[in-house]
């Protein structure tokens, strides 16, 4: 068997310390490569052809913006037996597509799941426990990959929701941005912990002006995901709101700084019944003073 990690950051190293794990219980020999565009990173040495050729599942540790042209690489490298497993939490800025969109128009008719839950690279290479949502409209993919991880303290769940597991990683990120602004500007627990629940609701209301499953909100994907995000000190999405409070903008890139214009392009005039949201806008896209803006928000409740 033969498994390839496109992408050699945190979270590819923390997969390939699991599945390494994993193989070692496993009867069946297992060949895993990892490879990264960038030379220094490249620990197989080998091409992108090379890893991908002939792989019986390829996870794709690549950010959303850098997901579209890896997809195009490989489209016509796989092989048919390949399952692809994307990670990747956001929305293409040119096509405003989600990421299960993206694969499907870049890679046919391949098989693949989406792999999205609280899952901190750090974490996992401290063999703490994780917790996964594994989406694919085919339980069976679901039920392949599973087994790669037995023995692990990755913990997993299936869904056939994948348009709406794809869609709450997007909005977790972007309200864990927002909750990061204002947590960083008011340093107020209370505050915090009233906003996150107010995010929840709109992530909620989002699904359901998009028609997807609302409850996947409230889960592993969500929630879930949501709560460790918001929490973690190795979140770059926190970063980023720490930043554009602290110090008015940010020199770093997160998946829900990047997805927001395009949520808000595919919500439409909607949006505006949104506070929360209208507040990250006035802030991020438009440049207002985080700390002015949060202040007259809350004199509005």
């Amino acid at each position: 068997m033969k498994i390839t990690i496109i992408g050699n950051g945190q979270i590819g190293s923390a997969l390939l310390y699991l599945l390494n794990e994993s193989s070692k219980n496993r009867a069946q020999k297992c060949l895993i490569e990892i490879y990264d565009k960038d030379a220094s990173k490249n620990a197989s040495g080998k091409t992108l052809k090379d890893c991908v050729s002939n792989a019986d599942f390829i996870f794709l540790c690549v950010p959303s913006w850098c997901l579209k042209e890896t997809l195009i690489e490989i489209s016509n490298k796989l092989d048919p037996k390949t399952i692809l497993i994307s990670l990747s939490k956001g929305i293409d800025v040119a096509s405003r597509k989600s990421v299960d969109k993206l694969i499907e128009k870049n890679v046919g008719k391949a098989r693949y799941a989406l792999l999205s839950g609280p899952m901190f690279a750090k974490e996992i290479l401290k063999d703490k426990m994780s917790f996964g949502i594994l989406a694919s409209k085919d339980k069976s993919v679901f039920e392949k990959i599973k087994e790669l991880f037995n023995g692990t303290k990755l913990k997993l769940e299936y869904s056939k929701e994948v348009p709406s597991v794809a869609m709450s990683g997007v909005l977790k990120n972007i309200y864990t941005l927002a909750v990061s602004i204002i947590d960083s500007s008011l340093e107020d627990n209370n505050t915090k912990g009233y906003f996150s629940a107010k995010g929840i609701m709109e992530m909620k209301e989002i699904m359901e002006m998009l028609h997807l499953d609302k409850e996947i909100i409230l889960g592993t994907a969500g929630l879930g995901d949501f709560v460790a995000t918001v929490s973690s000190k190795h979140s770059q999405n926190r970063k980023v709101g720490t930043d554009i409070s602290t110090k008015g903008s940010t020199s770093q890139k997160s998946e829900g700084l990047v997805s927001l214009s395009p949520l808000i392009s595919i919500i439409g005039k909607k949006y505006k019944k949104l506070p929360m949201l209208c507040l990250l806008e006035r802030i991020v896209v438009k440049k207002k003073d985080a700390k002015n803006e949060i202040h007259d928000f809350l004199k509005e409740i």
